[in-house]
């Protein structure tokens, strides 16, 4: 009697700690991307300061403001001991002295650069951000629309250009590919129905393409800022009535000249953005920037 009044009483302790067992914990959020270029926050001395790193400012201009500033992080120098290396770890450039930043570089241990961001028409804002391996180019990211998400990304391979692909209509999604052999553009895949996979193609084949023409942006200008657009299909210019004894006034006629395909990356505008009027200006920097500006520097 006491034995089974001793395994009810188990019994009913086990159900009551199973159906109060604790809910498993929910799984972590998936962490957020690494932006390429950290952002450091508005006090550039006390970043450097927290960080241990020294700041360097220039005034390229000479107008009493900064343009470039370089942080560097000093390492022991292998070939001299007791001495210390400079090395560049980041510069930030105001490309066209309006007081806000244009161009930002980070780099690695060997002073190569990893990662790179640009306004292209200065407005305060990143429209192209390079990532680089080994100190060549990579991959880089294009907002052309200026919403904040990238619309072209170019892949490189050891710095040539392989593969592009365009988001045309924003909604976050590819629908033009394009393939280069040796630099050169080789084809070119076109999504027409939305369901994001590319449904007509159009190759290059001995200096002739093949298939039927698409809407697509590589027979368009080279700029990198334009935005991607159906090729034209207007009709070519009509020619005038020939001469007879009473001269006739030719035909009214629109002639269209097609735009010669590019070799990188086309970009017409888009059909459904209209961009501002101001072109877009090349993001290189000052022409003082040297060239090895990252190699260790000895201090």
């Amino acid at each position: 009697m006491n034995m089974t009044r001793h395994v009810a009483m188990t019994l009913c302790v086990l159900a009551w700690a199973c159906a109060h067992k604790p809910p498993p914990p929910a799984a972590a959020p998936v962490a957020a991307q690494t932006p390429a270029v950290p952002s450091i926050g508005g006090d550039r001395e006390a970043y450097a300061k927290q960080q241990g790193l020294i700041l360097k400012q220039y005034d390229l201009n000479r107008d009493g403001t900064p343009d470039v500033f370089k942080f560097y992080r000093l390492i022991d120098d292998p070939q001299h001991p007791g001495n210390k290396l400079e090395v560049l770890t980041r510069s930030e450039w105001d490309i066209n002295h309006d007081g806000k930043i244009d161009l930002i570089r980070v780099y690695g241990d060997d002073g190569k650069v990893t990662a790179e961001e640009a306004d292209l028409d200065y407005d305060g804002k990143i429209d192209q951000v390079t990532i680089y391996k080994d100190g060549q180019i990579e991959r880089r990211e294009l907002d052309l629309n200026f919403d904040g998400k990238p619309d072209v990304i170019r892949y490189y391979q050891d710095g040539v250009l392989t593969r592009v692909e365009w988001d045309r209509d924003g909604d976050g999604r590819t629908d033009v590919w394009e393939y280069y052999e040796n630099g050169e553009l080789d084809r070119i895949g076109t999504d027409t129905d939305g369901d994001g996979e590319a449904d007509h193609w159009e190759r290059k084949k001995d200096g002739a393409e093949t298939g039927a023409p698409a809407a697509t942006p590589a027979t368009a200008p080279k700029p990198a800022e334009a935005s991607p657009a159906p090729a034209s299909t207007a009709p070519a210019a009509v020619a005038p009535a020939p001469a007879a004894p009473a001269p006739a006034k030719p035909a009214a006629g629109k002639p269209v000249t097609q735009p010669a395909a590019e070799t990188e990356s086309p970009a017409p505008a888009k059909p459904t953005k209209t961009r501002p009027a101001k072109a877009k200006p090349a993001p290189a920097p000052a022409p003082s920037v040297p060239p090895q500006e990252g190699a260790p520097k000895a201090n």
